[in-house]
């Protein structure tokens, strides 16, 4: 093991969810680690041991041989305190989802919801994507008032999208959004005190979601899942809650982020802005370079089965090996100019999907919600900016914006796309 380079880098700050929460991500730390140590190894006082991977090339090779990296023992790095409240340092890999399930259970769990966000799938809903950003760019209005991005428009976009594919009703939406904002914000202080009487309603509200659809089945993602079969038998109860949690959370939470990451980066280069006014064509690159430059899952975390070498280390079975996905998007190995934010950037070849047997379900879901609510709200975005300090999501696995105080003026409403 190699700890020579321990002083590099104070590993703490890559899973201090205060800090992501005070200082947002540690770019400087892993430019560093990219730099000098890109597989290092990290004691760091608020979390196991564990294997740093910064570069993409390293991430790339772990990420596509599921047969020696596994996901189960440990899928991403949580913090002690994290741990603790979750019960202890096996419960992340109790939780039943995707997220830590391996070839080949992973392969047949995953093909239950591929069909609802397959690329002809998604491209039906763009209609309802465009109409939901509509009524919430009218809701917003047009004046110079001061209002929260965030709470307002970002939350809201991918929300309806989500329960219109699980089929939620319209009155689950404020629960559906307290469980996206609450499973991915446990380190949080704004979002966890919920988390107590969060847990009984959503267990509750999952139950009614089972009965109702094994029940009454209807064309929606809420009951491919509740009358799924794998292996010839229903899907066990410990695995379809986690399965409806993982689909409401991942497809709200991550989208949030970087649409409201992605404005507040044109807010911050306003020539990007412009270049989005003049050449609207560009929104679909632009999508994907929001997705680069605000990468909202930070990381997560596969167990090797034998001992093996990566980048030039010497990596013993069962050490953590934790892949920083907001670092390898800013590989200056692999992007030109990767601190630059550019709108137009092609090719894009990021990581912020993953890569792999676990690459994002929702990744064309993800480019279409970003890509229709530039569509509609550029051509009539007259003016933008800050009314207030941005506050950032105290967490160190999914990160983001989770409030954004803009000024903006708007021209009249505008006709729907085609």
């Amino acid at each position: 093991m190699n700890t020579s380079d321990s002083i590099l880098i104070d590993p703490t700050v890559l899973v201090d969810a205060r800090g992501y929460g005070r200082d947002g991500y540690p770019w400087d730390a892993w430019k560093t680690l990219r730099n000098n140590s890109p597989v290092h190894w990290c004691a760091p006082t608020n979390a196991r041991p564990f294997w740093a991977l910064t570069r993409q090339a390293e991430i790339r090779h772990v990420s596509t041989h599921p047969e020696t990296f596994e996901n189960a023992p440990r899928p991403m790095i949580m913090s002690h305190d994290v741990e603790a409240v979750a019960g202890g340092p096996s419960a992340a890999s109790m939780m039943r989802t995707l997220i830590n399930m391996d070839p080949p259970e992973h392969r047949d769990y995953r093909a239950i919801a591929a069909s609802f966000l397959k690329p002809t799938a998604v491209r039906g809903l763009e209609a309802t994507a465009r109409a939901v950003v509509h009524e919430l760019l009218d809701g917003a209005g047009a004046s110079s008032e001061p209002f929260d991005f965030v709470s307002e428009i970002a939350m809201h976009h991918p929300l309806r999208v989500i329960c219109r594919i699980l089929g939620a009703a319209p009155e689950d939406e404020p629960l559906v959004l307290r469980i996206a904002n609450t499973a991915f914000g446990i380190e949080d202080p704004e979002y966890f005190p919920q988390m107590a009487a969060l847990g009984l309603e959503m267990m509750e509200y999952y139950r009614r979601i089972q009965d109702d659809r094994r029940a009454l089945p209807r064309p929606d993602l809420y009951s491919a899942l509740a009358n799924a079969r794998v292996g010839g038998k229903p899907m066990g109860a410990f695995e379809l809650v986690g399965y409806f949690l993982i689909m409401t959370t991942a497809g709200h939470d991550t989208t949030r982020n970087a649409l409201a990451g992605g404005l507040h980066a044109l807010v911050e280069h306003p020539e990007q802005l412009d270049r989005l006014r003049d050449d609207p064509s560009l929104c679909t690159t632009a999508a994907d370079e929001i997705i680069r430059w605000t990468s909202p899952v930070i990381q997560f975390c596969r167990t090797p089965n034998l001992d093996v070498e990566i980048g030039g280390q010497r990596i013993r079975g069962g050490e953590s090996l934790a892949m920083f996905y907001p670092s390898a998007n800013r590989d200056e190995t692999v992007f030109d100019d990767p601190d630059r934010f550019d709108v137009g950037r092609d090719p894009n070849p990021h990581l912020a999907f993953g890569v792999g047997e676990h690459f994002c379900l929702g990744t064309h879901l993800a480019r279409l919600e970003i890509r229709v609510l530039l569509e509609e709200l550029v051509p009539r975005l007259e003016h933008v900016e800050l009314a207030g300090p941005v506050e950032r999501t105290a967490a160190s696995f999914v990160g983001g914006i989770k409030h954004l105080p803009i000024r903006w003026k708007l021209r009249d409403t505008l006709p729907m796309s085609s």
